[in-house]
């Protein structure tokens, strides 16, 4: 169903780097899980540090990490070209205990920018899914998303991060289409196992078409 994920390299941590989990005493703020997705098409590869601390190392589009736990709370998130002091990306969210988010770095190296999204990781009722899509391409334009072929979602912008939606469990078409037209610019089926959710990313770029092209980026949230 989903394309085997390029390997992450992570960096090895310890007990210094106290925002991990296992690292601190039981009296603390709790935990939050977090994950990223490199998803700008024309960056190099990327390390990414919280609260300058690396966790993880030349990190290559279009990847997705696991999850991290950390401890929750405001966390100051760092995004480098892998390899320099040169940070694109400086953004220090609020992590709620016990939440789940994916950090996109999103849009062009010259416009790179964060889309944080808060993950659903609760199961679905039995028997169903929850599928929601996140448009992270960034010349792609507005687009109507289509699950066999029927609109579910129409002219969503760059940027968008829609709410769940809940459906069956089963294999699915799915298709994104310039907004109010018949043109496709992406069309994948995906088989999804009932009791999980799931988030679609549509990736890529028309300008890097040969080399990044347009395509969603299928992960499991929780």
């Amino acid at each position: 169903m989903m394309k085997t994920l390029k390997t992450l390299l992570v960096v090895a941590m310890t007990c210094m780097v106290v925002f991990f989990a296992g690292c601190g005493g039981d009296d603390g703020p709790g935990n939050a899980r977090l994950r990223i997705l490199h998803a700008s098409p024309d960056a190099p590869n990327v390390d990414v540090y919280v609260d300058n601390g690396l966790v993880l190392a030349n990190v290559p589009y279009p990847t997705a990490s696991g999850y991290l736990t950390i401890s929750a709370g405001t966390h100051a998130i760092k995004i480098n070209a892998a390899g320099t002091q040169t940070t694109v990306i400086n953004v220090s969210p609020p992590l709620s205990k016990d939440g789940a988010y994916t950090a996109i770095a999103a849009n062009f190296v010259a416009s790179i920018e964060p889309l944080l999204a808060t993950d659903d990781t609760s199961a679905p009722p039995s028997g169903q899914i929850r599928l929601r899509v996140i448009h992270a391409a960034p010349d792609a334009g507005a687009v109507d998303i289509l699950v066999n072929d029927q609109i579910v979602l129409s002219n969503v912008p760059f940027g968008t991060i829609s709410s769940y939606l809940t459906v069956p469990g089963g294999t699915y078409d799915l298709k994104v289409n310039a907004t109010g037209t018949a043109i496709t610019a992406i069309h994948t089926s995906v088989t999804a196992a009932a009791g999980n959710n799931y988030t679609a990313v549509a990736i890529g770029s028309l300008k890097t078409a040969a080399t990044n092209p347009l395509s969603l980026k299928i992960l499991v949230d929780g």
